[in-house]
């Protein structure tokens, strides 16, 4: 039995005299029939390419396949930060739409609807470096993130005169039942002790660990950090770059203390480094003196907590860490005070180069310790004062001060107030 080909591919008809039929997705048509299935699989792929190559030069009926190449482009001329993470999305979960070789015109809501609730139900694919993803589903701010994309897409074709309406305006995700639980996770004290003091694991990656954990700089922020932008004798970094000669996150430098485990780990790395080439003059190179690439941890990360005992059965949350969730660790220790004095949640906000302290609020619950202490406190004071004692039998030996003369109020008036 042949496989069935994905859909938006179009279809194969066997014929009563024994010839196949392909057929064009949508409103493509039928083409001629061929004697062998293979044949007609090969004519039907030629087809839809020749469609989708024309229909980037034709107004009148362009895919969304092919207006996607130049979408992407202009968004990435115009200097959007996240074009890679959005081509990423496109070629994985907008190209894969059934519609994606339709003229943009034959796309109607009810094809987003359904675009939209297969990639509720899709797995998440395993990225280079992980072994596995627990088979878990797309997180809701991906399939969020995809939706917005497709939107905008549509959206640039309505300005482009390509299409009347956006298809995908008035599509929305379903509403969010509520988490039950926090959709990331931080190594706690105990747990960064045996990550940053497991001889088995290199120091370069201790070092490497400490000063994302010390720093919480995102991973294209570290992985793109110059030399030049580290002052030593000041105590601080500059952060200017989130990737390969483009800005942050936050599209604003900021300068990012160095104390503590990240300062330690930096000046040991300082006195390494100068001993591997680096061309690019950068803090943290490969091996090879390249730069690493955004969105990939080291490639030994995986092993490195397997380790330090450090696996989701065993931890709190019963969550795996993540590599940007080092970046998590250092807000919820500076939050919590396990470092020393307990930030404030401003203090974190700018540390971590938040936009706003609303997503800082995600450490908030960790301040509770601070309350729980001044519960405690104020329990133990409570303890340290007597009853006071019943008042002796015999009332002649109480003493009874004279009552004190009542005087009217004058309202601030003094004298002039009379009462008659």
């Amino acid at each position: 039995m042949r496989p069935r080909r994905r859909r938006g591919t179009g279809t194969i008809e066997p014929m009563p005299d024994g010839t196949f039929r392909p057929r064009m997705p949508g409103a493509g048509g039928r083409l001629d029939p061929c004697p062998t299935y293979e044949e007609a699989e090969r004519i039907l792929d030629a087809a839809i390419a020749t469609v989708a190559t024309d229909a980037m030069c034709s107004p009148d009926g362009k895919t969304l396949r092919g207006f996607g190449i130049g979408f992407l482009d202009d968004r990435e001329h115009t200097g959007v930060a996240s074009v890679r993470t959005d081509r990423s999305r496109w070629r994985q979960h907008i190209e894969t739409a059934y519609f994606a070789d339709w003229s943009l015109s034959e796309v109607a809501p009810h094809d987003v609807r359904e675009w939209l609730a297969g990639l509720m139900r899709k797995h998440a694919v395993p990225g280079k470096g992980q072994k596995h993803t627990s088979r878990r589903k797309l997180s809701r701010s991906t399939i969020q993130n995809t939706l917005n994309l497709l939107r905008s897409s549509f959206a640039a074709a309505v300005d482009a005169g390509l299409i009347r309406e956006n298809p995908a305006r008035d599509v929305s995700l379903p509403r969010d039942p509520g988490r039950t639980h926090d959709p990331w996770t931080y190594i706690e004290p105990a747990e960064q002790d045996a990550l940053l003091g497991c001889e088995a694991i290199p120091e370069e990656g201790r070092l490497l660990i400490a000063f994302a954990i010390g720093t919480g700089l995102r991973q294209g922020e570290m992985w793109n950090l110059e030399l030049r932008d580290v002052h030593v004798d000041e105590s601080k970094i500059v952060v200017r770059y989130g990737s390969k000669g483009r800005a942050t996150k936050g599209r604003r430098i900021r300068r990012v203390p160095l104390f503590g485990i990240a300062r330690q780990a930096l000046d040991r790395w300082l006195e390494v480094l100068p001993q591997r080439e680096n061309p690019l003059k950068l803090v943290w190179p490969l091996p090879s003196g390249a730069r690493r690439q955004k969105g990939k941890a080291p490639k030994e990360w995986e092993s490195y907590l397997e380790k330090a005992g450090i696996v989701a059965e065993k931890r709190h949350d019963g969550r795996p860490v993540r590599w940007h969730d080092l970046r998590h660790t250092c807000g919820s220790s500076l939050v919590a005070g396990w470092w020393g004095r307990r930030w404030s949640l401003i203090e974190v906000r700018d540390m971590l180069g938040h936009r706003s302290v609303t997503t800082t609020e995600r450490y908030a619950h960790l301040a509770e310790s601070a309350l729980e202490a001044a519960a405690r406190a104020t329990d133990d004071l409570s303890t340290i004062y007597p009853r006071p004692e019943e008042p002796p039998s015999n009332s002649a030996a109480i003493e009874l001060a004279p009552p004190r003369r009542l005087e009217r109020p004058t309202n601030g008036l003094g004298n002039r107030c009379s009462i008659h």
